[in-house]
């Protein structure tokens, strides 16, 4: 199934091992990726592009939503982790771009970083386990999701 998602992780370095790992499972064949961009929130608020595949073909909604993530610049108090058991199991309900961006918002906090990609995936439990073993939390929205949303 084509998948636009989001991976958040409380550092760079994990950050930096999760899209080794993404690519790593694009090679073996597990997932297929289209493409990817890492993005990080500094500790005044703001979000920053760190890097891009130029390579893959992100969606336009994949691109507006780092567009929005990058235009945000509200900060938010807690730990990533504490915030992001309850964000993920609402984020596959969220109802429009506007509401996933929010809650994007709320779990990368200051100096957290964050992947999006968009891939093909048959099976969820590989790139969640795989995430999940460095610190990261995986939301994800269809491509017939997102497209919905925006449609409405």
């Amino acid at each position: 199934m084509h998948r636009i998602v989001v991976i958040v992780f409380d550092n760079e370095a994990e950050g930096a091992e999760a899209k080794n790992k993404l690519l790593q499972l694009d090679s073996e064949g597990s997932i297929g990726s289209y493409g990817y961009a890492v993005v990080a929130k500094k500790a005044d608020g703001t979000v920053v592009l760190r890097q891009v595949d130029l390579q893959g073909t992100l969606s336009p909604f994949a691109h507006s939503l780092l567009r929005s993530l990058c235009d945000s610049a509200c900060p938010a108090a807690g730990s990533a982790a504490s915030h992001a058991g309850d964000l993920a199991a609402n984020s596959n309900r969220a109802k429009t771009e506007k509401d996933f961006i929010r809650e994007m918002t709320q779990v990368l906090l200051p100096n957290r970083v964050a992947i999006v990609a968009e891939v093909e995936e048959e099976w969820t439990p590989v790139l969640d386990r795989c995430m999940e073993s460095i610190g990261g939390v995986v939301f994800r929205w269809t491509v017939s999701e997102v497209q919905h949303a925006v449609d409405m």
